[in-house]
């Protein structure tokens, strides 16, 4: 099992053809083309953001220097062909979006109502008054896992859709990194994803497929390795106590090329397993294109393959 059919994101998606992705380090640009029902990728770009031009947080979509913000989206859009009207998703950072999953005995209610019920409860979690805050929230087929609500605010929201309405794109969905990921990666038994950015962290447990723990943190734990380390131990402790853990059949680990060996290092010592680095979507690769810019786009992709 995994999100691809269950989860909706913050906008519902219709077949886009171009997806961008915001993270501290630039933005990421990837189109793809529907050739006899299957996507086949054309173009990646990426442009840098210089220290400090992208900042965001739960109640600010980031755009710190927007001048600089919008010629990179310009010449992104520029080198991978995207034209005016192209349907596109975008890829937020984790770390503007709120998550919660909450046991089914606490949102219980007649299908009709269960979402509002969902949303109910997470708008108290939120610092937003509730005409504020956009929930969306996703039912697991087994009615041992929990639901998965994710919080934000609307007006952080409507900042990342109006960037793609100013360069003319028909943006179709806006989604958060980690479960933009959590779409591309099936696995069977216990897994983790760690979604690392200087600006933000988050730590996925799945359980077939399905999340059983998410842990968002901010820069006061991303940017410190000793922080890091901590947190990943702590997720490995809630795990082992709280949800019968015992040997996780896969770990992901989603970051920057120099990150990602004290990232390794950290989760394979607490549990004890091989660590592998997150790559794009079998067959969404195209010639000249560095693996590192690959691997950053591996969550924009994640969200073309339905084309």
């Amino acid at each position: 099992m995994n999100l691809e059919r269950i989860l909706r994101p913050f906008v519902e998606p219709s077949a886009a053809a171009a997806a961008l992705e915001f993270s501290s380090f630039g933005l990421v640009g990837a189109r793809v083309e529907s050739v006899r029902g299957k996507a086949e990728l054309r173009a990646i770009a990426m442009e840098p953001f210089s220290e400090g031009a992208f900042a965001p947080k739960l109640e600010d979509p980031g755009f710190v220097r927007k001048d600089e913000i919008r010629e990179a989206i310009k010449r992104v859009l520029a080198q991978i062909g995207a034209a005016p009207g192209t349907r596109a998703a975008i890829v937020v950072p984790d770390i503007v979006a709120r998550f919660r999953l909450f046991a089914q005995e606490e949102v219980s209610a007649e299908p009709k109502k269960r979402d509002a019920v969902v949303a109910f409860r997470m708008q108290k979690l939120l610092p937003f008054s509730s005409s504020e805050v956009k929930v969306i929230s996703a039912w697991p087929r087994s009615s041992r896992d929990p639901v998965l609500a994710i919080g934000m605010s609307t007006a952080v929201l409507t900042a990342y859709d109006q960037v793609g309405q100013a360069f003319g794109l028909d943006v179709g969905s806006v989604e958060a990194s980690s479960m933009a990921l959590l779409r591309g990666l099936a696995s069977q038994g216990d897994a983790l994803l760690v979604r690392h950015d200087p600006a933000w962290l988050t730590l996925t447990l799945t359980r077939d497929g399905w999340p059983v723990s998410i842990r968002s943190f901010d820069d006061a734990v991303s940017r410190s390795e000793e922080e890091v380390r901590r947190e990943i131990a702590s997720t490995s402790v809630f795990w082992k106590d709280r949800l019968g853990g015992g040997r996780l059949t896969t770990a992901w680990v989603h970051s920057s090329d120099s990150w990602f060996g004290s990232l390794s290092d950290a989760v394979s010592q607490v549990f004890d397993c091989a660590v592998v680095k997150v790559q794009p979507p079998p067959g969404l690769t195209v010639s000249g294109v560095p693996p590192s810019i690959e691997r950053a786009a591996a969550p924009a992709l994640s969200l073309l393959v339905r084309v």
